[in-house]
């Protein structure tokens, strides 16, 4: 079969599973979750519709219950992704916690805000290295020229973890003379290769990791065994809460097992596991 009707009946198998979960979920947080997550799973390039539905759902926390910041966090993604990276930063900041919350969904989608804030916060400073280049045809030797400009130029002193940037100029390999002509920037905790905006793009959601929930195998602490797809191949195992298996963290599972709430190892996507008997 050709891979183009492959991916449209996974594309039609995948919205009538989250349509049906939705349809019969045990608590009306899990539903209105899923009614969100159904949006993003139909059609996840279609931004706009997406958004709107998240912001159904987000009128009132007690909607979501514990499900809001990762509903908070998929809109922020949309939003970021369509261009509007204002409100983009405005709802990844209010899923942001001031401590170590003990609700394991609250915990990495703070993470995962801080994550995308960074690098929206690394483009900034990109730019006024690069209108300092203008003025001066050569980087700083530092960020402090930068980071002493007036209120509403400097850029943010620090990554959204509060590590200040890693930030050197480099030379060319050939042309010694010429000193401070690139540089390199990035985030302590992202690294070089994930810090830039660009690095992850916005037509893939999550790239290649996928979850299938096999069966629940504790109730205290909840464990649950998974299929699971990523770049490394398919593997089964079995995570408690807040546990990886094979690149993919487990954070949460529906009350009647209906599906599971995960988050890819890097924290920067959501996966959502539906029982691999439906697929």
């Amino acid at each position: 079969m050709p891979d183009s009707c492959q991916k449209s009946r996974a594309a039609i198998l995948a919205t009538f599973l989250i349509t049906h979960l939705s349809l019969f979920a045990a608590t009306p947080q899990e539903a209105a979750f899923l009614r969100a997550w159904g949006a993003h799973a139909r059609t996840p390039n279609d931004h706009k519709a997406v958004i709107e539905a998240c912001q159904s759902v987000m009128d009132k926390a007690s909607t979501l219950g514990d499900f809001l910041p990762a509903v908070k966090t998929l809109a922020a993604w949309h939003l970021l992704a369509d261009g509007n990276q204002a409100d983009a930063v405005r709802v990844f900041e209010s899923a942001l916690t001031s401590g170590n919350t003990p609700k394991p969904v609250a915990r990495f989608a703070d993470i995962q805000a801080r994550r995308w804030l960074t690098r929206i916060d690394h483009a900034q400073t990109e730019k006024v290295l690069k209108a300092y280049y203008k003025e001066n045809v050569e980087f700083p030797s530092g960020l402090a020229p930068l980071l002493n400009l007036p209120n509403g130029k400097a850029p943010p002193k620090t990554d959204r973890f509060g590590d200040p940037w890693v930030y050197k100029t480099e030379e060319f390999a050939k042309l010694t003379k010429l000193k401070n002509q690139r540089f390199s920037l990035y985030s302590k905790t992202l690294g070089n290769k994930l810090t830039r905006l660009g690095a992850l793009p916005f037509t893939a959601y999550g790239g290649k990791k996928s979850a299938a929930f096999i069966a629940r195998k504790t109730a205290n602490p909840v464990s649950a065994e998974f299929e699971t797809i990523t770049g490394a191949g398919t593997q089964r195992g079995v995570a408690t809460e807040s546990g990886l298996i094979n690149g993919i963290r487990f954070l949460r599972l529906a009350s009647d097992d209906r599906f599971a709430l995960m988050i890819d190892s890097e924290c920067d996507f959501w996966v959502v596991a539906t029982p691999a008997r439906s697929r």
